[in-house]
């Protein structure tokens, strides 16, 4: 992965992250600068942590799974497409 795929990347994590704290912010009945510090914790943590134990469980996974990688994401690409096709027509 190249620095502008990375970096794109996350520019699109901040750009969610900004989005559910937005709509988190509009939900909160009563503004508490605890509340907003502990909100953007959380958010900020997750976002950090999520990325780290993908890399983690991936890079340890590689070489069990690099002969069949391509069927497997096919699989699951598909899976999806098909779901969304059916959601579509009801």
């Amino acid at each position: 992965m190249g620095f502008l795929e990375l970096m794109l990347l996350a520019v699109g994590l901040s750009m969610d992250a900004f989005a559910v704290s937005v709509c988190k912010g509009l939900a909160m009945p009563k503004m508490n600068w605890k509340g907003a510090l502990l909100v953007g914790l959380y958010f900020g943590g997750f976002q950090a942590a999520m990325p780290l134990f993908g890399y983690f469980l991936g890079s340890s996974f590689s070489l069990a799974i690099r002969a069949y990688s391509h069927s497997v994401a096919f699989i699951l690409l598909a899976v999806i497409g098909a779901n969304m096709i059916r959601s579509e027509e009801r």
